[in-house]
């Protein structure tokens, strides 16, 4: 290491840190030490404290004009790998043979083709089939947001979907408590396509939380099949800590 690197301050450093691995991120945070106020660099600095990066000293102060040590380098270079990523999207497409029936009555059946999962129903009416994608709804100890589903679908002759919704529900005691949904759409499609049910806000997942999709299809005449092509559910993390679980 030469010379001229070893005489760079605490400030900069803060600033190339968020730069170079957080470029894009809104800062907004200040007031983290006594004598950053109205510095330059503050909400750089203080992200970093607020991401366990930095400490500053037991005074309260930060320093920032001072040179920063190898040492100090070091350690903000450690512990700015453990910060997850808070940006971007995660997307989870479950495989086509997940589809399950609602209700164990409805007289429909599966046929897993691999490309697509076709739904066949002896009888005229409608019925209701689902999947749930396996999802981490906490990752790397912070909470996931619900952004929405991607679906895509094929309606054959004599077959109409009628409804879509994307839920959550929440599992505390044994059972299911706090259902809602967090998007739908009731309209008539009789075509093939994709669409995306978009949750607005997105919907930030707690640690007992569950996702499910729900579609209802109508059949006009008994053996006609309506065909399932691809589900992806769309996630995307935050900073926000979630509290582990306690035994």
């Amino acid at each position: 290491m030469n010379r001229k690197f070893m005489f760079v301050s605490i400030g900069v450093v803060a600033v190339l840190l968020v730069a170079a691995f957080w470029a894009g991120k809104a800062i907004a945070n200040t007031g983290c030490f006594s004598d950053t106020n109205g510095h330059w660099a503050e909400t750089y600095i203080c992200w970093l404290k607020d991401h366990s990066i930095t400490f500053g000293y037991g005074d309260g102060t930060y320093r920032p004009d001072n040179p920063i040590t190898r040492g100090e380098m070091a350690a903000m270079l450690q512990r700015q790998a453990e910060v997850p990523p808070d940006t971007g999207s995660i997307m989870i497409t479950p495989g086509n043979g997940e589809w399950l029936k609602r209700s164990s009555t409805d007289d429909i059946f599966f046929e897993n083709l691999g490309l697509r999962t076709d739904i066949w129903k002896a009888t005229v009416g409608g019925a209701w089939v689902t999947i749930q994608p396996s999802i981490p709804t906490v990752l790397y100890g912070r909470k996931l947001q619900l952004v929405g589903v991607d679906y895509c679908y094929k309606a054959n002759p004599n077959t109409t979907l009628l409804h879509v919704d994307l839920s959550t529900f929440t599992s505390t005691v044994g059972d299911t408590t706090g259902y809602a949904y967090r998007a739908t759409d009731e309209t008539d499609r009789t075509d093939t396509a994709c669409r995306y049910l978009q949750v607005t806000p997105p919907f930030t997942l707690e640690k007992y939380d569950g996702v499910v999709f729900y579609a209802l299809v109508k059949w006009d005449a008994g053996g006609a099949a309506f065909s399932v092509i691809r589900t992806t559910f769309v996630f995307q993390p935050t900073d926000t800590v979630a509290n582990p679980f306690t035994p």
